[in-house]
């Protein structure tokens, strides 16, 4: 199967949850259609989404696992049927989307899903195969039971390593063992990742080097900062995640 999600471009714009400034900088809720037509609008080649399941099962996209920030309710997302949940306001006026209504009002856009429960991998498998939308998808998690699940349904689509599999990666790297590091970066298509963790540094040339060395990509996150991402960029980054991702595109292309 082709990796559309992979095709050759000179550098990667991931929308962190879409865009949430609008035009005249009015504030737009995160991971709704405003915030994904807002990133696309500005020229962002990917949105990064988060998923999780409602009770009655429809993968619903939301960072959180309860409605308290986003829309100032106690509950969580697992504890409401989607009928319940899409019927709600959020703080900025928006609605909560399903991953099925991303995929389809989205049907050019290339996205990064973020498994945030295990209960969500089937229903995301679901939804991707039903749109064929698996050249056009990656995923990732931060578990890598999460993540392991999801690819397991989905045989081939691209994918990105989890929190462990950084660490793995890191220590392999430091050994200097490029027989660990490919064991440890096999299957994987990419590593979106931090610039550091406590006193580790992810962000050196040669790590980034080295991990690409092995056909993996190495995309940032969350960079907000237009100077952090033209170094990143320098020393052989492939892509950024990014709340900001207009600032961004427009300091790359300068």
């Amino acid at each position: 199967m082709a990796k559309h999600y992979l095709s050759p471009v000179s550098f990667r714009f991931l929308a962190h949850r879409g865009l949430t400034v609008g035009e005249n900088s009015q504030p737009i809720d995160e991971n709704t259609a405003l915030a994904f037509t807002r990133a696309l609008q500005v020229g962002a080649t990917y949105l990064e989404v988060d998923v999780r399941a409602s009770r009655d099962g429809v993968v619903v996209v939301c960072h959180d696992d309860d409605l308290a920030r986003i829309a100032g309710r106690p509950e969580k997302v697992a504890e409401l049927d989607w009928a319940a949940l899409q019927a709600i306001p959020l703080r900025n006026g928006g609605k909560l989307m399903s991953l099925e209504q991303l995929l389809s009002q989205f049907g050019d856009a290339r996205v990064n899903i973020d498994i945030k429960s295990l209960d969500a991998a089937e229903g995301t498998a679901q939804a991707v195969r039903g749109h064929n939308a698996q050249d056009r998808v990656l995923i990732s998690s931060f578990s890598e039971k999460r993540r392991a699940a999801t690819v397991a349904l989905l045989p081939g689509i691209a994918t990105s390593g989890s929190a462990s599999s950084l660490l793995k990666t890191w220590l392999a790297h430091k050994l200097g063992s490029r027989t660990l590091l490919g064991r440890t970066l096999k299957g994987l298509d990419a590593l979106q990742i931090p610039t550091s963790r406590g006193p580790l540094r992810f962000d050196s040339e040669k790590f980034i080097a080295a991990v690409k060395s092995f056909g993996v990509e190495i995309h940032y996150w969350t960079i907000n900062d237009p100077e952090i991402a033209k170094q990143l960029r320098a020393r052989g980054a492939n892509g950024v995640v990014s709340d900001r991702i207009d600032l961004m595109i427009a300091a790359l292309a300068e």
